[in-house]
């Protein structure tokens, strides 16, 4: 890492005597200025809020300490508590994987396109696993009602080994629940003619989204509950007192069958994690979240695929019509891209780039003629469908199957059918 220029740190010091300490993990001063002026916001907060005996220092001390803590390479998101992902503050804490905008970007490029579809299940089915701090749920239900006009209703279920990250995930999900009901009484306690005319006011208020519009998921279902995808399913023996997914799933009464699969699974390989992420990363948000477990006679490239696999097998198991798996690059991308393809049981097969959403820059015409690549960025995310998801998705039906769709349970990992 370079050194900080001396003049730099001069100025820096001119304009507050605390930046100088915040360029050090920032490296540049608007960046050092942002954190500055977001630790300040915070401390004042911080100290408003305490105890009478602590507030006798003031909030300049806080600050000092929060500065301080930053400087080791604590994360701004474990100082100050959230991040946004998307529209919603989510709650971060030291143990849980923070959330990326890029991972938000994916999730909401897929519910724009969701949105537009006419025939999609009363009941749409949404899967996430290494669900973290449930950030991927969470702004799936927010984007996905705060536009729709239909009685269609979600079920949402997030799923991750790590008894800490389920707790925080379930914490995210109450507090923005929360946050709606009081915007929803806010709204109704209100709204004109409340008093005067109640006839037009008799009929159930509509649930409402963060940004004060109204949607309709008040009978949406959003759960997280603790499981190791990786894990046989005849295994015994828990990981982190996480059972294996299969079993937990029938354990739970969870439904067999689900629409849509997401997972942003840890997919950094061993050499990658030591020579790519930076200090913060590696000293400070959990391995278990970024790195696949050792896996033995596994070459490094292919342990940071190991989830990969396991998932599309899943989806194969929930008969699931839509995956969208995150990578960490173009070249996983496209190694995930031939495993979904190359199992025969799909209809179709893209990547996404970081800004999915934007037109595509790429010039790569090999690989455009293998895979179909959307968006502007670093290689972000496989998208694979099937079935009716080819319609809900507005691609070219060039084969529309119709696939019988047995009685199914959960058996120990196992499918059992009835007729």
């Amino acid at each position: 890492m370079p050194r900080l220029a001396p003049q730099l740190l001069r100025h820096a010091r001119k304009i507050d005597p605390l930046l100088p300490l915040l360029l050090r993990p920032c490296r540049d001063l608007v960046s050092a200025q942002n954190e500055l002026r977001w630790l300040r916001e915070h401390a004042i907060k911080t100290a408003n809020n305490s105890e009478k005996r602590s507030r006798i220092a003031g909030w300049r001390t806080v600050l000092r300490q929060l500065v301080e803590e930053r400087t080791t390479g604590k994360p701004l998101q474990y100082i100050l508590g959230t991040e946004y992902f998307g529209d919603l503050e989510i709650v971060c804490y030291p143990g849980v994987l923070i959330p990326r905008q890029e991972t938000a970007a994916s999730v909401t490029h897929l519910v724009d396109l969701l949105r537009q579809a006419e025939d999609l299940p009363s009941e749409l089915r949404v899967l996430d696993l290494c669900t973290g701090t449930g950030c991927i749920p969470l702004l799936f239900q927010h984007e996905f009602n705060k536009a729709r006009h239909d009685k269609g209703r979600l079920r949402l279920l997030g799923v991750d080994i790590s008894p800490i990250a389920v707790r925080l995930a379930r914490y995210n999900h109450m507090r923005l629940s929360n946050m709606r009901d009081l915007q929803r009484q806010e709204r109704q306690m209100f709204k004109p003619g409340r008093d005067n005319d109640k006839k037009k006011n008799i009929a159930k208020p509509r649930y409402s989204t963060l940004d004060g519009t109204e949607d309709i998921g008040a009978g949406d279902t959003t759960e997280f509950m603790s499981a190791d995808v990786l894990m046989d399913p005849l295994s015994d023996r828990y990981e982190m007192d996480a059972p294996p997914f299969v079993a937990e799933m029938n354990f739970e009464n969870q439904p067999p069958f689900w629409d849509i699969l997401i997972s942003n699974p840890p997919y950094i390989s061993p050499s990658a994690f030591n020579r790519t992420t930076t200090h913060s990363v590696r000293v400070f948000e959990p391995k278990l979240a970024l790195v696949p477990p050792p896996s033995p006679g596994k070459s490094d490239e292919e342990q940071g695929d190991s989830f990969y696999p396991r998932l599309l097998t899943i989806a194969n198991q929930v008969e699931a019509k839509l995956v969208l798996f995150e990578v960490a690059d173009l070249e996983q991308a496209i190694r995930v891209a031939r495993m979904a393809r190359d199992s025969d049981k799909w209809d179709g097969v893209e990547i996404w780039r970081d800004q999915p959403e934007l037109e595509s820059d790429s010039e790569d015409e090999e690989l455009q003629e293998e895979f179909e690549v959307v968006g502007q960025g670093n290689g972000r995310s496989v998208l694979c469908w099937r079935g009716p998801a080819t319609q809900w998705l507005g691609k070219p039906a060039s084969t529309i199957f119709t696939r019988r769709t047995p009685k199914k349970v959960w058996l120990l990992g196992q499918e059992l059918e009835e007729s």
